[in-house]
């Protein structure tokens, strides 16, 4: 790897001695001009014809008189961009730190630094200076007086070991963020995994569960509507009216229960995907406002309405399904805006690149806390209150959608809002003609 004269080698200097400073200035910093020069001359003098030399690596050459200059130039050589490859160092620079302290806090800016202590004296031994500098990696020792074919040599040889060590340093970097990239899609891939089997074998208990609670379920419906008949048909004597009445009561109750638990049944017979929705061309305007007219009840309690519609194709679906989502996630707002004032829920229908349509329920809520975010679609997952929820509401959402080639996304805020968005595909012919399952 070679440097080209656009792309010098920098090289710092730290001598306290003028003349040790000119002696690298003559011996390395040779410029165009005097190459130049000592072409032509040969030229004239055994008549050759002047030529290019392209073999002599040029270098960009700072001074520093001691070593706490040497380290601000080398500190603000990193800073700015432009490190130095390479550093001269003698060892004596009276006063202030030699050049074994002026080199570890060097190091300590720049850690692949090449250094050549310079020394006409046996000021350490080789030993000392590696026990004391904790490295000999980066470190050479030049003898005071030097041979300038040395003193090249050295600097070609060093600068060209700073270039591969700075790529191995790249390329290390560039190894550890595609290993990290790597392993962090790895540990989503396993979460999904996981999460897929936790749903299969939840869904396969759920529909096993769903089958066995149905059918007693049925018997006792049935029962409590045939004892509340038998009570209404009762004579109207003073004696059992009070007693029947009770009894009707309690009857009702039950009843009530009942069918709860049905309706938890039937969201159980959903999520463990029991009945798959149909997929047919669904008008989402109409079905979003057939989702609006069933809160309609909630949305009058002071709650105001936006409608944000655009025209939008018709997307592929189900009316019963889809409308069963838009109605949860409408319910959810109305939910979230409890206590809030001025509360508002907006419904928006536009188009969502080029062959989706996107359907938005937006409150200015609660919001939800950051850490329940990664959670709201997981079975049985609720923050509300026990027996205001199953849990599984956002887990059907979820799968009715996704279960369609849709997507549905959640943006929210605590204490501002939260933002649903629900992404289905167009309704293409092709999908039409040929439906697969998800």
């Amino acid at each position: 790897m070679s440097s080209s004269a656009d792309e010098r080698h920098r090289i710092l200097v730290v001598d306290d001695n003028p003349s040790i400073q000119q002696d690298f200035q003559r011996i390395l910093a040779r410029t165009e001009d005097d190459r130049a020069d000592l072409d032509e001359m040969e030229s004239l003098l055994f008549g050759a014809p002047a030529r290019v030399r392209s073999d002599t690596t040029l270098f960009e050459l700072d001074f520093a008189s001691g070593g706490e200059e040497g380290v601000r130039r080398v500190r603000e050589a990193v800073r700015a961009g432009r490190p130095y490859a390479l550093a001269f160092v003698d060892i004596r620079m009276p006063p202030g730190m030699d050049g074994v302290e002026t080199t570890l806090r060097m190091w300590r800016e720049s850690m692949d630094l090449q250094v050549v202590l310079c020394s006409a004296y046996s000021d350490y031994s080789w030993d000392e200076l590696a026990r004391r500098l904790e490295t000999s990696e980066r470190l050479l020792i030049l003898r005071k007086p030097f041979d300038s074919i040395e003193v090249r040599q050295m600097a070609h040889a060093l600068c060209e070991k700073w270039e591969l060590l700075r790529a191995s340093h790249q390329r290390l970097e560039d190894l550890e963020l595609m290993v990290a990239e790597r392993t962090r899609a790895l540990a989503e891939a396993n979460a999904r995994l996981l999460h897929a089997q936790k749903l299969e074998a939840l869904g396969r208990m759920s529909a096993g569960l769903a089958h066995e609670v149905n059918n007693p379920l049925s018997y006792v419906m049935s029962n409590l509507r045939h004892v509340l008949d038998g009570l209404k048909s009762l004579p109207c004597q003073d004696e059992v009216v009070g007693r029947r009445d009770e009894l009707s009561d309690a009857c009702q109750d039950a009843l009530l229960g009942a069918e709860r638990i049905a309706r938890i049944v039937q969201d159980v017979r959903v999520f463990a995907r029991v009945d798959e929705p149909p997929r047919d061309r669904v008008e989402l305007h109409r079905v979003v406002e057939y989702a609006l007219s069933m809160v309609s009840e909630s949305l009058r309690a002071g709650i105001r309405l936006e409608r944000d519609f655009h025209e939008v194709p018709a997307v592929l679906g189900s009316d019963h399904a889809l409308g069963q989502v838009f109605l949860n996630l409408l319910v959810n707002a109305v939910h979230a805006l409890k206590g809030r004032p001025h509360p508002v829920v907006r419904v928006g229908l536009r188009r969502w690149g080029e062959d989706r349509v996107a359907v938005e329920v937006q409150d200015n809520g609660c919001g939800i806390p950051k850490e329940n975010l990664g959670r709201l679609f997981e079975p049985f997952f609720t923050t509300k209150p026990v027996g205001t929820g199953t849990g599984l509401g956002l887990s059907i959402c979820h799968g009715i959608v996704t279960r369609l080639g849709g997507d549905i996304q959640v943006e929210s805020t605590p204490q501002q809002g939260t933002l649903f968005r629900v992404v289905l595909p167009e309704a293409l012919e092709d999908a039409l003609s040929h439906p697969t399952d998800a």
